[in-house]
């Protein structure tokens, strides 16, 4: 698990670098934890969010990460903005995630969806 320390800084070019445009742009890269306060000892991994946003997400789109009880977002395209839930719809409670900021959830409900807004969007 180790091995992922090392992927928010990998990212942060790419957001950087990348526009809207360009395959594969991130518009938001967050640290995802299985356990609350964004504890060390809880850490995922580092996980992008995909596309020009505008769009209810899946943040466990490969079916393969933990619940997802904090998160914490550390670099976003600029002007671009995250808000997680943890319903399938995007219709629960909304949670703002501004960058450099832990997120949770009440009674610590796993996030299951983002919505990220960009100017783009």
């Amino acid at each position: 698990m180790h091995i992922f320390l090392f992927a928010v800084p990998a990212l942060l070019p790419l957001i950087l670098a990348q526009g809207p445009n360009d395959p594969d742009f991130y518009n938001t890269v967050a640290e995802i934890y299985s356990g609350p306060a964004c504890d060390a000892a809880s850490f995922v991994w580092a996980d992008p969010i995909f596309g020009r946003g505008g769009t209810c997400q899946l943040l466990d789109r490969n079916d393969n990460t933990p619940d997802i009880i904090s998160y914490k977002v550390t670099a976003q395209y600029p002007g671009c903005s995250a808000t997680l839930y943890t319903d399938d719809g995007c219709l629960s409670t909304a949670y703002p995630a501004p960058v450099g900021v832990c997120v949770e959830a009440a009674d610590e409900k796993p996030f299951v969806k983002a919505f990220v807004e960009c100017p783009f969007s």
